[in-house]
Order: C-alpha cells, then sequence, then structure tokens
C-alpha cells in the first residue's frame, strides 16, 4: 500500500510534514471531525447531503430500544442513503459490521421517516423548517422523487486514519459480493506553521470496476442505471431553465417516447386522446416541478407527470420513466433536446 509524503515547499528544498493524529492534538471524533464532515460532506464524497447525525431512534418490532448511534445518515444524488462510520484514530477490526447493522437498519426507511428524521436535524439552526421543507430539500437533492429500490441499497462510507487487513479484506469481498463500500483514510500533518488534513479514498480503487466482473453486480447496474437516467431529467430541467429554451406559460404536450416500459404506449396513447387535458401542460419554470398538468392543474416533475399518467391508467404507479423524452414544444422537440440548446438559441412560447 502506498504511503502517502506531505511536504511543505518555499524554503530551500522541501520539508516533510509531520503526521499527527486527534487525539494528539486533543481534537475529537464527534466534535471535531464529525462536525468538519457535517458542514463540508465533499471532504469524504462530493454529491452528499447530511440528513441527521448522531441517530439513535431504533426499535424492535416489539417497542423495545436499540442502543446504537449512527454517526452520519446521507443521502447522494442518486438517490441512495449513505451510512458513514467516523473513527477518530485506527478503525477496529469491526467497524464494519457495526456499519452493516446500520445499513440494515435504516435500508427500512420510508421517504416520510427521511423527512422527520432531516426535519429534526435541521431544526437545530432552523425552528421553522418542518417536515415538508425537509422533503422538499430532500427531493431537489436527488430529483423528483426517491426511488425506493434505491432506499433498500444503503451504500457505506467508513472514515477513519487507517484500516487493519481484517476490515481491507472484508471491504473487498463485501464489494464483490454487491454491498458497496467506500473506505475513506483522513491523516493530519503538521507543517510547523500549522495543520493540514488530507483525505483519500483508499477503496474502491479508482477504475477498479473497469477490470472486475461480478454477477451480483447486475441488479445494481440496472438500479444505478435508473438513477442515473433522474439525475439527467433533474439536469434537464436546470438546463432549460439556464438556456430559457421553454418558456413560462409555454403549453407542453405528451407525445409517447418507446423505451422499454411496463406499460403498453397505445393504450396510454388512446387513454391520452379520450381527453385531450391529458396531453397538456403547462410550463412554470419551479426547479422540482416545472409542469402544471391541465388535466388536474396540479405540479410535477416531468418523469412524475409521466409515472402519475400510468398510474391513472393501470392502477400501478412504475418505477422509474425517462420522463424528459415524453414532453414536448409545438416543433416537436422534447425537454431532453431543449436543455441541450445553447442559451442563446430563439424560442417561441405559445
Amino acid at each position: 500500500m502506498a504511503i502517502e509524503r506531505v511536504s511543505v515547499i518555499g524554503g530551500a528544498q522541501p520539508v516533510e510534514a509531520r503526521e499527527v493524529g486527534l487525539s494528539d492534538l486533543g481534537l475529537r471524533e464527534r466534535a471535531d471531525l464529525q462536525q468538519w464532515i457535517t458542514a463540508d460532506p465533499s471532504l469524504i464524497e462530493p454529491g452528499l447531503l447530511i440528513l441527521t447525525e448522531e441517530y439513535d431512534k431504533w426499535a424492535t418490532s416489539g417497542g423495545d430500544r436499540v442502543r446504537d448511534r449512527l454517526d452520519l445518515l446521507a443521502l447522494d444524488s442518486e438517490g441512495h442513503l449513505v451510512v458513514i462510520e467516523l473513527k477518530r484514530d485506527g478503525a477496529p477490526d469491526d467497524v464494519h459490521l457495526q456499519a452493516i447493522t446500520y445499513a440494515a437498519m435504516v435500508s427500512r426507511f420510508t421517504e416520510e421517516d427521511l423527512a422527520r428524521t432531516h426535519s429534526e436535524f435541521l431544526r437545530r439552526t432552523d425552528p421553522e423548517c418542518d417536515t415538508q421543507d425537509a422533503l422538499r430539500r430532500i427531493r431537489e437533492h436527488c430529483g423528483d422523487e426517491l426511488d425506493v429500490a434505491l432506499l433498500k441499497q444503503p451504500r457505506l462510507v467508513l472514515v477513519a486514519r487507517s484500516f487493519p487487513r481484517q476490515v481491507t479484506s472484508s471491504t473487498v469481498w463485501l464489494n464483490e459480493m454487491g454491498l458497496d463500500i467506500k473506505l475513506v483514510q483522513f491523516r493530519i500533518w503538521d507543517t510547523g506553521a500549522g495543520h493540514v488534513m488530507t483525505t483519500s479514498v483508499l477503496y474502491p480503487v479508482p477504475g477498479l470496476e473497469e477490470f472486475t466482473v461480478v454477477p451480483a453486480r447486475a441488479e445494481k447496474a440496472e438500479t444505478a442505471q435508473r438513477a442515473a437516467n433522474s439525475t439527467r431529467n433533474r439536469k434537464a430541467v436546470l438546463r432549460i431553465l439556464d438556456n430559457g429554451s421553454v418558456k413560462p406559460g409555454q403549453t407542453l404536450r405528451f407525445r409517447s417516447y418507446p423505451e422499454s416500459l411496463a406499460w403498453d404506449n397505445d393504450d396510454l396513447d388512446t387513454w391520452v386522446a379520450e381527453d385531450p387535458r391529458r396531453g397538456r401542460a403547462t410550463w412554470t419554470g419551479d426547479r422540482s416541478r416545472p409542469l402544471q398538468w391541465e388535466y388536474d392543474d396540479e405540479v410535477y416533475a416531468p418523469t412524475s407527470l409521466v409515472k402519475k399518467m400510468v398510474e391513472e391508467l393501470t392502477g400501478n404507479r412504475p418505477r422509474h420513466a425517462f420522463g424528459t423524452k415524453y414532453w414536448v414544444d409545438d416543433s416537436g422537440r422534447d425537454l431532453a433536446e431543449l436543455a441541450d440548446l445553447p442559451a442563446d438559441t430563439e424560442v417561441t412560447a405559445d
């Protein structure tokens, strides 16, 4: 394993910085390391939203309290829950088992559970925040709505100064079995003029997935693809808001998109034709719910509206859809195409 070296430059030659531990500096796990990551989650991974910290409201089916305390619970940009376990110094031999236990428990969380938990966390600094505010922030972070399948597949991030071989070898095997575990190593350096912290991903090694093929990852890959579609949908809306290719008040029309679906597009087209209001939506310009459906006057994200329409038709809500491909302007350009137009493109509203 490569050992990182940090050197201070500026003099006649580089001077090696000395590694120190948090305990050497009188710093603590919860009061310091945890608060740094809470304030800036990108220290360990870009795109994380901290949902709560020090969560301990677990109970058995019989109502008995479980004495476990989760350091940090986050949500990544794809909609996966992320269990973050922190250790001030070296990680103990069983740190991964502790995190797996937490992951099993949070995999039972519903969207409502997360909204309630996040609102309690936010009220520490914003007493006016309620569950609807928290839910809005969660949805804005990962798209128009959470995917239940993703919530049931939490990721694990273990953060420590060092990891024993029992943990690293177990992590490799668990990842091969389909569990997503990341090891993040932090180190503190004394430069003589102050202290510097570095963080690095110890595992998985960047690019490792290019050299390994594991059957257990097939289902996770399919779920990840749905998450990627959701991310593209969300980014398409933001790009449209930036380039102005759809104007507030502009009418968009429904058009079936031939993706592999759990419903029949012909049936959906027939259902839409029965009431033309079902096939029209007005662009509101809202970041989260930019479409107002003429059929019920409610506002939706593009994907949510497609799912709503299918649910109205079949009685079942589909798990995923590429929503921005279904809504087109008068020129026949769908939202995905409109998102890619340059900002100076001339557009005509209805």
